[in-house]
């Protein structure tokens, strides 16, 4: 199991991301935490924005699918889409995941 991490600034993208994800079977979960104030340099200015964050559940094998779906979908012209490795995760809760995504 890995995490891809991103965040937007728009909550019609994040249940549009959220959903598309689940219903093509990229990812089995994705935690959507609201109100996270972000601070980036943008065109040379430090911008302040709320955003909210995606924790994105799914296999390796999916990654550059879940990718691929987030910039298609992203309102960033360059959305942050990271990869969290797992160490270890529940062997239940993996058997559940990947069940999800292989049917």
């Amino acid at each position: 199991m890995i995490i891809i991490k991103t965040s937007t600034d728009n909550h019609k993208v994040m249940k549009m991301i959220a959903n598309t994800l689940l219903k093509e079977k990229l990812a089995a979960c994705v935690n959507m935490i609201p109100r996270m104030r972000s601070k980036y340099v943008m065109d040379g200015r430090i911008v302040e924005s709320r955003e909210v964050i995606l924790f994105i559940k799914t296999s390796k094998k999916m990654e550059e699918k879940v990718y691929k779906t987030i910039k298609e979908l992203h309102n960033y012209e360059i959305p942050e889409i990271s990869t969290i490795e797992t160490s270890k995760v529940d062997k239940d809760y993996e058997k559940w995941l990947n069940d999800f995504i292989d049917n």
